[in-house]
């Protein structure tokens, strides 16, 4: 099993971080959540996880790949840090890969891997790098180096990691369902930013985890709302501030369910097949989606598995809808259409894990939010990702 070290440190960028990892361990890779300065950090966004390691505890000569996430703050940290930059350093020293996004390629410079490579990175974040080739592509493999663009790319950027590994990334991406998000072949056009206008009053956002909830998939959403100025909330049960994906990554949740939960607009359940079935078993969860559901300005979204919870409620006859590959009939009654992401009354519903971002896209939408700002700003369109 190939080893790899994701560094995180304080402002890491939350949507890139996670779901690097998340598709790592689905390819069967040991991937680390390794704390550059904590075991507990948190990222530009506010979301707290939980560290497997502390990074200094790394061995190069048992580290198969380091990963550099993105967030400014996360970066500007690690430019400081002569531990991490002497790791890094040996690593590409010893031809071991070094990967980052955004941008995380800076560190890298720091380190001297850049050196006589070609490179991609956040757009003018070239112009604080001293070596090597910048190249305006959405992926950048050149010998052991590996580098990415921004956000949206950091599915492709991880499959790229797995295929560099050893990995089949095309098995993982056919069961994210990636390319209904993705067109690869229209990747890499540049975005048209707009002038975007926000509600007049932010919407109150509320994501519900539970023990198995899919972690890249469900802090894309978190990501997202928080960029656009929606009040998004986490929320877990039973007083237990600390909930375990399905990936086995431990991330603080903001309140709990007994607590302000019925102030907001909107519910987002999350897939992971192990957290929508323990959302489905908890009677708390279907009596709100059942009341919601009666109340005007309230709308039930999910994705992937989390669209089962929805079905068990008894809130989705008549409606159009989707969900995971296959789910039509676990969602009985509903006009089940296979659309990336459908908007129908007070339903907003997606795919599977690598439809957080249209599908988050979708439901700021649908509460009143344009998009275009934060699309362009996160390179989705530049990634090939498609729109509902």
């Amino acid at each position: 099993m190939k080893k790899i070290a994701v560094l995180f440190e304080e402002g890491f960028e939350e949507s890139e971080a996670l779901t690097i990892v998340d598709i790592l361990r689905r390819a069967g890779m040991d991937a680390l959540v390794a704390g550059v300065s904590a075991r507990e950090i948190t990222g530009a966004h506010h979301v707290c996880i939980r560290t497997d390691i502390l990074s200094d505890s790394l061995d190069p000569e048992t580290t198969d790949m380091v990963v550099i996430p993105g967030g400014y703050d996360s970066v500007e940290r690690m430019l400081e840090n002569e531990a991490v930059i002497s790791f890094i350093a040996e690593m590409n020293h010893h031809g071991k890969w070094v990967a980052a996004i955004c941008a995380g390629p800076r560190v890298l410079d720091r380190a001297g891997a850049l050196e006589g490579k070609n490179y991609t990175c956040y757009p003018g974040q070239e112009t604080r790098i001293t070596s090597g080739t910048f190249c305006k592509t959405s992926v950048q493999r050149d010998g052991n180096v590996i580098t990415a663009i921004g956000p949206a790319v950091c599915y492709a950027f991880a499959y790229t990691l797995t295929d560099a590994l050893g990995g089949d990334s095309l098995a993982v991406k056919n069961r994210m369902v990636y390319f209904n998000a993705f067109d690869e072949s229209s990747s890499c056009q540049e975005p048209c930013p707009e002038q975007a206008a926000a509600p007049l009053r932010p919407a109150k956002v509320a994501v519900l985890m539970k023990e198995g909830f899919e972690e890249g998939e469900t802090f894309s959403i978190v990501d997202i709302l928080r960029r656009l100025g929606a009040e998004c909330t986490t929320f877990s049960f039973d007083r237990a501030s600390w909930v375990t994906g399905m990936h086995g990554m431990t991330l603080k949740a903001d309140s709990d369910f007994s607590d302000g939960i019925e102030a907001c607009d909107a519910v987002v359940l999350p897939g992971g097949r192990p957290g929508g079935q323990n959302l489905k078993d908890d009677p708390r969860v279907i009596d709100l989606l059942r009341r919601w559901n009666k109340m005007p300005g309230k709308t039930l979204s999910a994705l992937c598995s989390g669209t089962t919870v929805l079905a068990a409620a008894d809130v989705i006859v008549g409606k159009r809808m989707t969900g995971y590959t296959g789910y039509a009939e676990k969602l009985p009654g509903a006009v089940f259409e296979n659309r990336l992401a459908v908007a129908d009354q007070n339903l907003v519903t997606s795919q599977g894990p690598a439809t957080g971002y249209p599908f988050a896209f979708l439901l700021a939408e649908t509460l009143g939010y344009d998009t275009r700002i934060v699309r362009s700003r996160l390179m989705y369109d530049f990634a090939g990702g498609r729109h509902a």
